[in-house]
């Protein structure tokens, strides 16, 4: 329980911000603070109710789910790509329709199965969670990270920017993110940090966020040198979902004793370096609790304004609450439907969550 509550409070001061308590009164008044109590005493229990007495703290928007890249890693590089939804972009009004309704949000991730910055309303979106006190997350592949969008993101208030690189090798690279270039996009990268350094900005925190498979484990200590020399922030390291990738990388999973040798070595690399490293469900739960806890505290609405229980949950054709364009947000996390799927959750694995690395057997 302590080793939770302190990996808790390093997530939350890396992500959402020391000032959470005071960004909470000064924005969300007794209300706010009402809820985070509620949110706080759930979220050191193993397990939680089907029904919920607070309003969630995090939320995914997926602003698009249209990409420049078809990515074998991602479910738009693979043959179910659009199958039982639309290609759609979230309006800037939309936006604000979501975000009115869930005003105990602090931590928002503007982020789904696409590119975050194709959506010409990002930066307007991202400025309108600086306004209310919300620290906002995005994850780019980087390709169009132009100057001009990074001196908007930057001036926007953006908390954290997140650039998926799997590896500096440019052949790696390639076959694992569509065929982008890595020497194109590290230039884009020099550039953003630069700016940030010369308009002496302390945000965003810039991160990469790397997939632990077969074909990037060789690389992996180039890439974590490497990241550290550019100024990285945070390099996150994640498990290889095979739930979300095309079927030629069935293979590319690692054993638990390749992870564990490499977690190993990772160890000794930290110890080099400046840059912090956070590995994510290295064939474990998320937490030190035991089980997943994202259809609690981190919905997800995609593009189309499907209401999911988590991000990896993408496809509202396969599993969705709701529509929060057309019911109320507050109706829709504590249906009979929601309450329904939290409440067996711990019982019986859910099908649709059945190869997520987030997720833990009982």
């Amino acid at each position: 329980m302590i080793t939770y509550l302190k990996n808790l409070k390093e997530k939350l001061d890396r992500q959402v911000g020391s000032d959470l308590l005071q960004r909470v009164i000064q924005y969300q008044g007794t209300k706010g603070l009402v809820n985070l109590a509620h949110i706080s005493f759930n979220a050191v229990k193993k397990e939680h109710p089907g029904r919920v007495d607070y309003l969630p703290p995090c939320l995914f928007v997926e602003v698009t789910n249209r990409c420049n890249l078809t990515c074998p890693t991602c479910p738009l590089g693979t043959d179910m790509a659009y199958n039982g939804y639309d290609k759609a972009d979230v309006t800037f009004e939309q936006f604000k329709k979501i975000i009115d309704q869930i005003p105990s949000v602090v931590y928002i991730t503007l982020q789904g199965i696409g590119e975050p910055l194709l959506n010409k309303d990002i930066m307007k979106m991202i400025k309108y969670c600086t306004e209310k006190g919300i620290s906002t997350y995005i994850n780019t592949n980087g390709t169009i990270l132009t100057e001009t969008k990074s001196k908007e993101l930057i001036d926007s208030g953006l908390s954290n920017l997140s650039i998926s690189v799997n590896s500096f090798d440019e052949k790696v690279f390639a076959e694992t993110r569509s065929g982008a270039s890595i020497t194109k996009i590290t230039e884009n990268i020099k550039r953003f940090i630069e700016i940030k350094k010369n308009l002496n900005a302390s945000k965003p925190i810039v991160s990469f966020r790397a997939i632990l498979m077969k074909e990037t484990e060789p690389h992996m200590e180039d890439l974590i040198f490497k990241s550290d020399e550019l100024g990285v922030d945070v390099l996150y390291i994640q498990l290889f979902m095979s739930i979300v990738a095309d079927e030629k990388l069935c293979t590319s999973s690692l054993s638990q004793n390749e992870i564990e040798a490499f977690s190993n070595k990772l160890e000794e690399w930290k110890k080099k370096i400046k840059m912090s490293i956070i590995t994510e469900s290295f064939g474990k739960s998320s937490n030190n609790l035991g089980q997943c806890k994202l259809p609690w505290f981190s919905p997800n609405i995609t593009a189309e304004g499907y209401v999911t229980p988590c991000c990896t949950i993408n496809n509202p054709s396969i599993l969705n609450m709701g529509n929060i364009f057309n019911t109320p947000f507050e109706q829709i996390w504590n249906s009979d439907k929601f309450v329904d799927f939290r409440s067996t959750f711990y019982k019986k694995q859910p099908k649709v969550c059945i190869g997520c690395q987030n997720y833990q057997k009982n």
